[in-house]
């Protein structure tokens, strides 16, 4: 157990709480940790702080008048280090943008030197990381500078169906073969939401578009073309700089599909493979080839996709590094245009991590090999010629692993960068999101702050309360 003890504020209250928390727990996931506000202490002046571990006291400090996050942050981070005997990648920085710091110094003119500084001094910030934010930042520096982020706005589209449940998810996805029957009645009300948007947003330049799911592709033929086709009649497509379509899963897409992209003007779609080694795709529940994963990739390239996106992740169960490598390899053979890294966090609601619990396992020996396998990706990847252009980290809630470096990376060929990626995450425009489970970021520019606008996370609720959703944005935007 780790136990804060802060002062009770009334105006900021549990200030701070959420970071401290971050903090202990990513140094000992596998600890408890609470904060507790003392009401003796309201009114004392300045940051007053103790931090019991297992009951002993660790931490007595009195921050003055004038403290900041980041000091309070930084005195907890050295005693933890002192504890653990060990530094964390990412420093103090415990959010999941850690890009987004260095882009808006970036943004207030300040130069490389000053930033890595920055990062390294103030935010404890290893090398390593400091310089894939930075490298992360500057390339989304250059991509974000044409774009008027004022008048400017994204849609996220959500299909929530699969063909199967991975082992590993946590979203709101639903088997498609269950749901057959439901699908036309949810693109029915997912048209409506679509053609709100339309009008709501008509004469703001709509900048990307991005299909994502689920997987969008498990939908039938007439299905799949009637959803394109009413992306067409109630939005700008032509005008977008960036029309991406998530297809995901090779066993959803076949040669229709494809061509029915092409025809609707999609610019950019992902096959994701997450990994070339077939008794990982059965462990994980992927009832898919390696080989369809390569069918499906030159059958697109023949049509003429020019902008394919694969995903594969680190930490996956039974994978060792000469898997890996394998699995780099054989992507690197296929030459896509961006590949996304991802690690493997089991959140609580995945299946996996229900089997984990059930089998009185604790946290993952593959979870060792990962910082290991991200850092030679970004090498591997870097050397055949892709750079990073965006990245995000995941919190570890279950207290699976012992790993801190949970990030996401996505490396591209110039030119082949999603940025639809880059506005979700740097939280620069507008989000969107329509479908269920669609959470919509409006963000309010002037007033440095953004708004969310939560859609029902079921395809039954999402269908029957199609005009609760169109209501809650119509109550929430610009008022």
């Amino acid at each position: 157990m780790i136990r804060f003890e802060i002062k009770k504020n009334t105006r900021r209250p549990g200030e701070f709480s959420y970071d401290l928390k971050a903090l202990a727990l990513s140094f000992f996931p596998e600890k408890t940790c609470e904060v507790v506000c003392l009401e003796d202490w309201e009114g004392k002046a300045g940051y007053p702080l103790r931090c019991y571990v297992e009951g002993e006291l660790m931490l007595e400090e009195e921050v003055p008048e004038g403290y900041t996050k980041n000091v309070v942050k930084s005195l907890v981070y050295q005693t933890f280090v002192k504890i653990s005997g060990r530094a964390l990648p990412w420093g103090i920085l415990t959010g999941i943008r850690p890009a987004k710091i260095p882009l808006r110094m970036k943004m207030a003119g300040m130069d490389k030197r000053q930033i890595m500084d920055c990062l390294k001094k103030e935010y404890k910030v290893s090398d390593e990381k400091a310089g894939l934010a930075m490298d992360v930042a500057e390339k989304e520096y250059e991509l974000i500078r044409p774009f008027n982020h004022e008048r400017g706005y994204n849609i996220y589209i959500g299909i929530p169906f699969c063909p199967s449940i991975c082992q590993y998810c946590s979203f709101s996805s639903y088997d498609y073969k269950r749901y057959e029957k439901k699908a036309d009645d949810y693109l029915t009300a997912l048209e409506k939401e679509i053609a709100y948007a339309g009008r709501k947003f008509a004469g703001y330049e709509l900048h990307t578009i991005y299909v994502g799911g689920g997987t969008p592709t498990s939908l039938n033929e007439p299905q799949f073309q009637r959803l394109l086709d009413m992306i067409h009649r109630h939005l700008p497509v032509k005008s977008t700089a960036e029309f991406t379509v998530e297809a995901g899963r090779p066993d959803s897409i076949n040669r229709e599909k494809l061509l029915i992209m092409k025809k609707a003007g999609v610019t950019r779609i992902s096959i994701n493979p997450q990994t070339m080694r077939q008794h990982t795709l059965e462990l994980l529940g992927r009832k898919h080839t390696v080989e369809q994963i390569e069918d499906v990739y030159h059958m697109a390239r023949k049509i003429g996709f020019d902008n394919i996106n694969m995903d594969l992740i680190v930490g996956l169960p039974e994978e060792n590094e000469e898997d890996f490598h394998a699995t780099m390899e054989r992507i690197a053979e296929l030459n896509p245009d961006s590949v996304t890294v991802h690690t493997l966090v089991i959140k609580r609601a995945s299946r996996m991590r229900r089997e984990q619990m059930e089998a009185g396992e604790g946290i993952r020996k593959e979870d060792e090999l990962i910082p290991v396998l991200q850092s030679y990706s970004g090498k591997y990847l870097r050397e055949k010629g892709y750079a990073p252009y965006y990245m995000y980290r995941q919190k570890n809630k279950a207290g699976t692993t012992r790993n801190t470096n949970q990030e996401n990376v996505a490396y591209a060929k110039p030119g082949k960068e999603c940025l639809y990626n880059i506005f979700i995450m740097e939280e620069l425009e507008t989000i969107l999101a329509l479908g269920s489970g669609g959470s919509t970021k409006y963000v309010i520019h002037g007033e440095n702050r953004m708004e969310r606008i939560e859609n029902v996370k079921s395809v039954d609720d999402y269908i029957s309360r199609i005009d609760e959703m169109i209501e809650r944005k119509e109550e929430n935007l610009w008022h």
